[in-house]
Protein backbone atom coordinates (compact mmCIF):
# COMPACT_ATOMS: atom_id res chain seq x y z
CA UNK A 1 0.00 0.00 0.00
CA UNK A 2 1.16 3.43 -1.03
CA UNK A 3 -0.16 6.58 0.94
CA UNK A 4 0.37 9.75 -0.43
CA UNK A 5 1.51 12.62 2.29
CA UNK A 6 1.94 16.28 1.92
CA UNK A 7 4.99 16.25 4.42
CA UNK A 8 6.75 13.09 3.84
CA UNK A 9 5.99 11.78 0.70
CA UNK A 10 4.87 8.77 -0.69
CA UNK A 11 4.40 6.22 2.28
CA UNK A 12 5.13 2.91 1.54
CA UNK A 13 2.82 0.56 4.13
CA UNK A 14 4.04 -3.08 4.01
CA UNK A 15 3.23 -4.35 7.58
CA UNK A 16 -0.74 -6.09 6.66
CA UNK A 17 -1.64 -5.92 10.04
CA UNK A 18 -1.37 -2.15 9.06
CA UNK A 19 -3.00 -2.33 6.13
CA UNK A 20 -5.84 -3.95 7.79
CA UNK A 21 -6.47 -1.74 10.22
CA UNK A 22 -6.02 1.44 7.66
CA UNK A 23 -8.69 -0.06 6.10
CA UNK A 24 -10.97 -0.86 8.74
CA UNK A 25 -14.04 1.16 9.14
CA UNK A 26 -13.50 3.14 12.48
CA UNK A 27 -10.13 3.64 10.98
CA UNK A 28 -11.43 5.03 7.37
CA UNK A 29 -14.01 7.39 9.75
CA UNK A 30 -10.97 9.86 10.20
CA UNK A 31 -10.60 11.17 7.04
CA UNK A 32 -14.11 12.83 7.97
CA UNK A 33 -13.04 14.31 11.01
CA UNK A 34 -11.53 17.68 10.85
CA UNK A 35 -8.07 18.32 12.62
CA UNK A 36 -8.44 22.12 13.47
CA UNK A 37 -12.09 21.77 14.79
CA UNK A 38 -13.92 24.42 13.40
CA UNK A 39 -11.54 26.82 12.51
CA UNK A 40 -11.54 25.79 8.16
CA UNK A 41 -15.09 27.07 8.30
CA UNK A 42 -13.48 30.51 8.40
CA UNK A 43 -10.30 29.73 7.57
CA UNK A 44 -10.43 26.65 4.45
CA UNK A 45 -7.07 26.50 4.12
CA UNK A 46 -7.10 24.87 7.01
CA UNK A 47 -8.04 20.98 5.71
CA UNK A 48 -5.97 18.31 7.76
CA UNK A 49 -7.73 15.11 8.66
CA UNK A 50 -7.29 13.30 11.76
CA UNK A 51 -7.10 10.30 9.32
CA UNK A 52 -3.31 11.76 7.78
CA UNK A 53 -1.89 12.71 11.08
CA UNK A 54 -2.60 8.89 12.19
CA UNK A 55 -0.78 7.83 9.52
CA UNK A 56 1.91 10.42 10.21
CA UNK A 57 2.05 9.29 13.69
CA UNK A 58 2.28 5.63 12.54
CA UNK A 59 5.57 6.57 10.12
CA UNK A 60 7.05 8.28 12.64
CA UNK A 61 6.87 5.48 14.90
CA UNK A 62 8.02 3.04 12.17
CA UNK A 63 11.20 5.44 11.05
CA UNK A 64 12.45 4.59 14.52
CA UNK A 65 11.86 0.54 14.60
CA UNK A 66 9.45 1.15 17.54
CA UNK A 67 7.34 -2.20 18.36
CA UNK A 68 4.54 -3.43 16.71
CA UNK A 69 2.62 -2.90 19.02
CA UNK A 70 3.42 0.55 19.44
CA UNK A 71 3.42 1.59 16.27
CA UNK A 72 -0.43 0.37 16.14
CA UNK A 73 -1.26 2.35 19.00
CA UNK A 74 -0.12 5.16 17.36
CA UNK A 75 -1.60 4.01 14.53
CA UNK A 76 -4.96 4.26 16.32
CA UNK A 77 -4.20 7.03 19.56
CA UNK A 78 -7.15 9.03 17.35
CA UNK A 79 -9.37 6.24 16.63
CA UNK A 80 -12.17 7.60 19.24
CA UNK A 81 -11.94 11.73 18.43
CA UNK A 82 -15.28 13.30 18.20
CA UNK A 83 -16.61 15.55 14.95
CA UNK A 84 -14.92 18.30 14.53
CA UNK A 85 -12.05 17.39 17.52
CA UNK A 86 -11.48 19.61 20.29
CA UNK A 87 -14.68 21.41 19.69
CA UNK A 88 -16.28 18.78 21.93
CA UNK A 89 -14.06 19.75 24.38
CA UNK A 90 -15.82 22.81 24.74
CA UNK A 91 -18.77 21.67 24.85
CA UNK A 92 -18.68 19.44 27.92
CA UNK A 93 -16.29 21.96 29.56
CA UNK A 94 -13.18 19.53 29.61
CA UNK A 95 -10.08 21.84 30.33
CA UNK A 96 -7.63 19.10 29.17
CA UNK A 97 -9.06 19.16 25.81
CA UNK A 98 -8.70 15.37 26.41
CA UNK A 99 -12.88 13.66 26.28
CA UNK A 100 -12.15 11.76 23.38
CA UNK A 101 -9.28 9.99 25.48
CA UNK A 102 -12.14 8.09 27.35
CA UNK A 103 -13.62 6.37 24.40
CA UNK A 104 -10.17 4.47 22.93
CA UNK A 105 -11.68 1.51 24.84
CA UNK A 106 -14.72 1.29 23.73
CA UNK A 107 -14.49 2.39 19.94
CA UNK A 108 -11.86 -0.54 19.62
CA UNK A 109 -13.96 -2.62 21.12
CA UNK A 110 -17.05 -2.21 19.52
CA UNK A 111 -15.33 -2.45 15.80
CA UNK A 112 -14.02 -4.90 13.61
CA UNK A 113 -10.50 -3.99 14.95
CA UNK A 114 -10.19 -6.88 18.24
CA UNK A 115 -10.84 -9.74 15.14
CA UNK A 116 -7.84 -8.12 13.43
CA UNK A 117 -5.40 -7.70 15.82
CA UNK A 118 -6.25 -11.44 16.73
CA UNK A 119 -5.97 -12.63 13.13
CA UNK A 120 -2.34 -11.48 13.12
CA UNK A 121 -1.22 -12.37 16.80
CA UNK A 122 -1.09 -8.85 18.11
CA UNK A 123 -2.71 -8.35 21.83
CA UNK A 124 -5.68 -6.23 22.08
CA UNK A 125 -4.84 -5.55 26.19
CA UNK A 126 -0.90 -4.19 25.05
CA UNK A 127 -2.24 -1.62 21.89
CA UNK A 128 -5.01 -0.10 24.44
CA UNK A 129 -2.19 0.63 27.36
CA UNK A 130 -0.72 3.38 25.39
CA UNK A 131 0.93 5.18 28.35
CA UNK A 132 3.17 1.88 28.31
CA UNK A 133 4.11 3.64 25.25
CA UNK A 134 6.58 6.77 26.20
CA UNK A 135 7.15 8.01 22.46
CA UNK A 136 3.53 8.22 21.82
CA UNK A 137 1.68 9.18 25.46
CA UNK A 138 4.34 11.45 27.07
CA UNK A 139 3.36 14.82 28.31
CA UNK A 140 4.50 18.10 27.71
CA UNK A 141 6.75 19.73 26.96
CA UNK A 142 8.43 16.29 25.52
CA UNK A 143 8.30 15.79 22.13
CA UNK A 144 6.12 12.59 21.05
CA UNK A 145 5.02 11.17 17.88
CA UNK A 146 1.62 12.26 18.25
CA UNK A 147 3.16 15.90 19.10
CA UNK A 148 5.83 16.15 16.44
CA UNK A 149 3.63 14.88 13.49
CA UNK A 150 0.60 17.53 14.53
CA UNK A 151 3.24 20.09 14.82
CA UNK A 152 4.78 20.06 11.29
CA UNK A 153 1.98 18.64 9.61
CA UNK A 154 -0.06 21.86 10.63
CA UNK A 155 2.49 24.14 10.18
CA UNK A 156 3.43 23.14 6.56
CA UNK A 157 -0.11 23.05 5.96
CA UNK A 158 -0.90 26.74 7.25
CA UNK A 159 2.65 27.88 5.27
CA UNK A 160 4.50 28.50 8.97
CA UNK A 161 6.81 25.92 8.00
CA UNK A 162 8.75 25.37 4.97
CA UNK A 163 9.63 21.54 3.64
CA UNK A 164 13.36 22.34 4.19
CA UNK A 165 12.92 23.18 8.31
CA UNK A 166 10.63 19.87 8.68
CA UNK A 167 13.14 17.88 6.29
CA UNK A 168 15.71 19.15 8.86
CA UNK A 169 14.05 18.33 11.84
CA UNK A 170 13.35 14.58 10.52
CA UNK A 171 17.56 13.92 9.91
CA UNK A 172 18.31 16.00 13.64
CA UNK A 173 16.20 13.95 15.91
CA UNK A 174 17.51 11.17 17.70
CA UNK A 175 15.88 8.27 20.05
CA UNK A 176 17.64 6.90 23.32
CA UNK A 177 16.28 5.52 26.17
CA UNK A 178 12.57 6.59 25.08
CA UNK A 179 13.57 9.67 24.83
CA UNK A 180 13.92 11.87 21.42
CA UNK A 181 16.60 14.06 21.42
CA UNK A 182 18.52 16.39 19.25
CA UNK A 183 22.49 16.90 19.06
CA UNK A 184 22.18 20.58 17.44
CA UNK A 185 21.62 23.10 20.08
CA UNK A 186 20.72 25.52 17.68
CA UNK A 187 18.09 23.04 16.12
CA UNK A 188 16.61 22.32 18.86
CA UNK A 189 16.20 25.71 19.80
CA UNK A 190 14.97 26.62 16.15
CA UNK A 191 12.02 22.86 17.28
CA UNK A 192 11.37 24.75 20.90
CA UNK A 193 10.63 28.35 19.15
CA UNK A 194 8.87 27.50 16.35
CA UNK A 195 6.51 24.64 17.85
CA UNK A 196 5.74 27.72 20.80
CA UNK A 197 5.12 30.40 18.00
CA UNK A 198 2.79 27.56 16.24
CA UNK A 199 0.88 27.49 19.12
CA UNK A 200 0.67 30.73 19.50
CA UNK A 201 -0.48 31.60 15.59
CA UNK A 202 -2.45 28.44 14.44
CA UNK A 203 -4.10 26.55 17.34
CA UNK A 204 -4.58 29.88 19.60
CA UNK A 205 -5.54 31.75 17.21
CA UNK A 206 -8.57 34.31 16.79
CA UNK A 207 -10.25 32.25 14.63
CA UNK A 208 -9.43 28.80 15.92
CA UNK A 209 -11.01 30.38 19.71
CA UNK A 210 -14.08 31.82 17.98
CA UNK A 211 -15.18 29.27 15.79
CA UNK A 212 -14.80 26.56 18.37
CA UNK A 213 -17.18 28.61 20.52
CA UNK A 214 -19.52 29.31 17.64
CA UNK A 215 -20.06 25.86 16.73
CA UNK A 216 -19.89 24.51 20.62
CA UNK A 217 -22.48 26.96 21.83
CA UNK A 218 -24.85 25.70 18.42
CA UNK A 219 -24.24 21.57 19.63
CA UNK A 220 -25.25 22.49 23.20
CA UNK A 221 -28.60 24.05 22.06
CA UNK A 222 -29.35 21.14 20.08
CA UNK A 223 -27.62 18.98 22.68
CA UNK A 224 -30.33 20.29 25.00
CA UNK A 225 -33.13 20.42 22.62
CA UNK A 226 -32.60 16.68 21.71
CA UNK A 227 -31.74 17.60 17.75
CA UNK A 228 -28.71 15.54 18.28
CA UNK A 229 -27.36 12.91 21.02
CA UNK A 230 -23.63 12.43 22.35
CA UNK A 231 -23.56 9.67 20.52
CA UNK A 232 -24.01 11.87 17.11
CA UNK A 233 -20.23 12.80 18.55
CA UNK A 234 -19.02 10.14 17.50
CA UNK A 235 -20.12 10.76 13.80
CA UNK A 236 -18.41 12.90 10.96
CA UNK A 237 -18.52 16.06 10.62
CA UNK A 238 -20.17 16.10 8.02
CA UNK A 239 -23.24 14.51 9.08
CA UNK A 240 -23.30 15.75 12.49
CA UNK A 241 -23.56 19.27 11.05
CA UNK A 242 -25.90 18.02 8.67
CA UNK A 243 -28.26 17.45 11.93
CA UNK A 244 -28.09 20.52 13.21
CA UNK A 245 -28.78 22.11 10.03
CA UNK A 246 -31.83 20.48 9.54
CA UNK A 247 -33.06 21.30 12.89
CA UNK A 248 -33.95 24.32 11.75
CA UNK A 249 -33.75 25.84 15.42
CA UNK A 250 -33.01 29.99 15.01
CA UNK A 251 -30.63 29.81 17.60
CA UNK A 252 -28.66 27.12 16.01
CA UNK A 253 -28.89 28.59 12.80
CA UNK A 254 -27.82 32.13 14.04
CA UNK A 255 -24.14 30.87 15.52
CA UNK A 256 -23.50 28.46 12.01
CA UNK A 257 -24.77 31.67 9.81
CA UNK A 258 -21.71 33.07 11.41
CA UNK A 259 -19.35 30.01 10.78
CA UNK A 260 -18.25 31.30 6.99
CA UNK A 261 -15.12 32.74 6.21
CA UNK A 262 -15.72 36.43 5.92
CA UNK A 263 -16.14 36.07 9.82
CA UNK A 264 -12.99 37.57 11.59
CA UNK A 265 -12.47 37.35 15.06
CA UNK A 266 -9.74 39.16 17.51
CA UNK A 267 -8.35 39.08 20.63
CA UNK A 268 -10.06 40.94 23.35
CA UNK A 269 -10.05 41.43 27.27
CA UNK A 270 -12.11 39.53 29.40
CA UNK A 271 -14.71 42.21 29.89
CA UNK A 272 -14.94 42.88 26.24
CA UNK A 273 -14.91 39.84 24.75
CA UNK A 274 -17.50 37.49 23.50
CA UNK A 275 -15.89 34.19 24.27
CA UNK A 276 -13.61 33.82 26.82
CA UNK A 277 -12.40 30.47 28.57
CA UNK A 278 -9.83 28.52 29.27
CA UNK A 279 -7.15 27.08 26.06
CA UNK A 280 -4.01 25.01 26.01
CA UNK A 281 -0.58 27.28 25.43
CA UNK A 282 1.89 24.41 24.41
CA UNK A 283 5.57 24.67 23.89
CA UNK A 284 8.44 21.79 24.26
CA UNK A 285 11.26 21.72 25.98
CA UNK A 286 13.42 19.50 24.48
CA UNK A 287 15.83 16.97 25.35
CA UNK A 288 19.77 18.09 23.96
CA UNK A 289 22.49 15.12 24.72
CA UNK A 290 25.21 17.54 26.10
CA UNK A 291 28.33 15.78 27.09
CA UNK A 292 27.15 12.72 26.57
CA UNK A 293 24.04 13.24 29.04
CA UNK A 294 20.50 14.26 27.90
CA UNK A 295 19.41 17.78 29.39
CA UNK A 296 16.17 19.69 28.20
CA UNK A 297 16.98 22.65 26.17
CA UNK A 298 16.02 25.28 29.04
CA UNK A 299 19.39 24.07 31.26
CA UNK A 300 21.18 25.03 28.14
CA UNK A 301 19.79 28.16 27.31
CA UNK A 302 19.56 31.36 29.98
CA UNK A 303 15.86 32.51 30.14
CA UNK A 304 14.31 30.05 27.91
CA UNK A 305 12.40 28.59 31.37
CA UNK A 306 10.90 31.91 32.02
CA UNK A 307 9.95 32.12 28.94
CA UNK A 308 8.28 29.12 28.74
CA UNK A 309 5.84 29.95 31.72
CA UNK A 310 5.48 33.23 30.82
CA UNK A 311 4.00 31.83 27.77
CA UNK A 312 1.66 29.83 29.45
CA UNK A 313 0.62 32.19 32.21
CA UNK A 314 -0.09 34.94 29.14
CA UNK A 315 -2.18 32.30 27.45
CA UNK A 316 -3.95 30.05 30.05
CA UNK A 317 -7.11 31.80 29.20
CA UNK A 318 -8.04 34.02 26.06
CA UNK A 319 -11.13 36.24 24.75
CA UNK A 320 -12.28 36.71 21.19
CA UNK A 321 -14.66 38.73 19.41
CA UNK A 322 -15.99 39.40 15.85
CA UNK A 323 -15.21 42.11 13.83
CA UNK A 324 -16.23 41.66 10.81
CA UNK A 325 -18.98 39.38 8.76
Amino acid sequence: MIIPDRIYGDISVEDTVIIDLIDSKPFQRLKHISQDGASHLLQPFRNVTRYEHCIGAWYLSKKYNRPIEEQIASLLHDLPHTAFSHVIDFVVGDIKHAYHDNFLKQVILNSEIPELLKKHNISLEKILAKENFYLLDNNLPDISVDRWDYFMRDGFNGDFLPKQVIDLFLSSIYEKNERFYFTDVRIASMFSILFMNCSRLLWMDPASHGSAFLLANAIKIALNKKYITQEDFFDTDDRLMQKLVEANDDEVNSLLDRLKPTTQFVYASKEEAEFYGSNKPRFVNPWVMNEGELVHLSELISGLQQYFDDFTKRHKNLGVKQISS
